[in-house]
């Protein structure tokens, strides 16, 4: 009887054992199935983020691309029918502008030099003298403080200008030119002022071999347009094929 007994337990036992691993499987298959589930939501996700920012590129650059075609249609409508285009003219008028071949006007400052009435002491007459390094100094002074346009007695300094001494006078735009030397240059008068002026810099350079320099701000300057010819013979269009190569 106890015998029995006893095997009833263990079969009790066993049953317990066996219902304990199945409920152990079940929940483990449950866990995983749930992992998988959320790794693939949050690489759904990505990918539907990916997919929505391509999308995005994608309409944008149609939008850009269907401006372009716009603008080019009509440059073509206006070259067919001989009309004048709003949109060119102002980009011609601007580009004239900024490359010196129109006249402009704006607040700046105005530079007069000078040269030395100083007694010479040093033997050297030439130290007494404005050259072309000082007029290229103050020039180059100017631009870096954001001079927009500048002439030189009268000559507006382009990119192609030169200023070199030629004996007792200098040269710019091939023209010869003699002392006083008046600069004027367009941007903002005080950064203009501050620039030249500041301990150390040119004005301050110049004065110590007593060339005399005036520096006076101004709201309104007027410079005329470069007037002679831009030598473009060894210029063609780049092709963009091989930059920075031979062509």
């Amino acid at each position: 009887m106890q015998k029995k007994r006893k095997r009833g337990e263990l079969a009790v036992v066993a049953a317990f054992l066996v219902l304990g691993f199945l409920l152990a499987l079940q929940l483990k298959s449950v866990r995983l199935h749930t992992g998988v589930d959320a790794t693939s939501a949050s690489r759904l996700e990505t990918l539907q983020e990916l997919y929505n920012d391509l999308v995005n590129e994608r309409d944008g650059l149609k939008d850009q691309l269907t401006t372009a075609q716009k603008e080019l249609e009509d440059y073509r409508s206006a070259a067919a029918n001989g009309e004048e285009n709003e949109a060119l003219k102002s980009e011609v008028d601007y580009l004239s502008m900024v490359a010196g071949l129109t006249d402009v006007e704006g607040p700046g400052v105005m530079v007069i030099l000078q040269d030395s009435t100083a007694s010479n002491t040093s033997g050297d007459e030439n130290d007494y003298l404005i050259h072309d390094s000082d007029l290229l100094s103050v020039v180059n002074e100017l631009r870096d403080a954001g001079a927009q346009a500048l002439s030189l007695n009268g000559e507006r300094i382009l990119a192609t200008s030169e200023i070199r001494c030629a004996g007792s006078v200098v040269m710019i735009n091939g023209q010869r030119l003699a002392a006083p030397f008046v600069i004027y240059a367009i941007g903002d008068p005080t950064t203009l002022y501050n620039a030249l002026t500041m301990r150390g810099g040119v004005v301050d350079v110049l004065s110590q071999w007593k060339i005399q320099v005036s520096v006076t701000m101004s709201e309104k300057l007027l410079i005329e347009k470069y007037d002679g010819t831009i030598a473009t013979d060894y210029l063609s269009p780049a092709t963009g094929s091989d930059e920075g190569g031979e062509g």
